[in-house]
């Protein structure tokens, strides 16, 4: 690891490294490790609780001594089933779970194709009309869902439930996949969907329009001198307008700063966004300074190129 330390960097050296132990450890024994769960139920008048536990210790390492999972041995006292247990302390302890990771381009694919959901070739456009619709903004590769994206998700699960739903949209594509092959008549399937729908369309059409949730702040409009600036999503992201619309038609593009320094010039770096909707970070300064990078974390470790001297 050393000599490829030496010859290629630190990074390839990691992922040397990280390769090479995966690769050893799959041929080594299993780790073994000893659980204990200990259940115990207190009763009263009306109702039993039942409170639990669980234990474990690591007895042999295994493939763990190469690449360690961070297990630390949690040993529980001594009990014998059905002893009795008395209450001397209670402890209330906070434990929060792991949220699920965001979604991005690999892993929603992945999930659509888990569920039966479009074919390969529609994949492409799913994303990009949820991403054109401003449904979601990327942020980092991943997927941030949008206040319009959480409000259309809202208004659809709440009116159309029986459509908005996994094992209907794939079902569909089966009828659909029937009908290109001609096992299925197209006039009889669309009927069957469309009777029910055409019912629940009635009943959703007096429902009241969706309103969107604004960003306030504190900034009084420059225009009316009345109203006060709030945040809105639009077609082309956010943007500045004033909260009396549509009596005062004032609106100002929205610049999301952060609180970093261009490396190159001293400039703030503001978040902006490709043509394909990706967020970005760059200069204020653009077109004078060029400076660009996809993380926060590249601009802390970014090192200005050395200028050749002109002799």
């Amino acid at each position: 690891a050393q000599d490829v330390r030496e010859e290629l960097g630190d990074a390839y050296a990691k992922l040397y490294d990280l390769i090479w132990k995966r690769a050893v450890a799959s041929q080594m024994t299993d780790a073994r490790i000893e659980s204990t769960t200990v259940i115990a139920d207190s009763t009263d008048d009306k109702k039993m609780y039942r409170f639990k536990t669980t234990g474990s210790v690591l007895l042999f390492d295994g493939f763990l001594k190469l690449t360690p999972q961070a297990l630390e041995d949690k040993r529980l006292p001594q009990f014998v089933a059905g002893e009795k247990v008395v209450l001397s302390d209670i402890k209330g302890e906070e434990h929060e779970t792991t949220p699920p990771p965001r979604y991005n381009d690999a892993s929603l694919i992945k999930t659509l194709e888990e569920k039966s959901i479009g074919r390969p070739s529609t994949y492409a456009s799913i994303i990009s009309t949820i991403t054109d619709r401003g449904y979601i903004e990327r942020v980092e590769r991943k997927f941030i869902p949008t206040t319009v994206g959480i409000a259309v998700n809202d208004f659809l699960v709440k009116n159309f439930s029986d459509i908005d739903d996994i094992p209907f949209t794939a079902q569909m594509e089966d009828d659909l996949d029937s009908v290109a092959d001609g096992k299925k008549d197209w006039r009889k399937m669309l009927q069957e969907f469309y009777d029910p729908f055409a019912k629940t369309l009635e009943k959703v059409e007096d429902a009241k329009r969706v309103a969107i949730p604004v960003e306030k702040t504190d900034e009084k409009c420059p225009q009316c001198h009345e109203g006060h600036l709030v945040i809105r999503t639009g077609r082309f992201g956010k943007f500045f307008s004033c909260d009396r619309f549509p009596e005062c038609r004032f609106t100002r593009q929205f610049v999301e700063e952060t609180n970093v320094k261009c490396p190159k010039d001293g400039g703030k770096v503001i978040v902006k966004k490709t043509r394909k909707g990706r967020k970005f970070f760059g200069c204020s300064n653009y077109p004078k300074c060029d400076f660009a990078a996809w993380k926060l974390d590249d601009i802390k470790g970014y090192k200005p190129p050395k200028q050749e001297e002109k002799s």
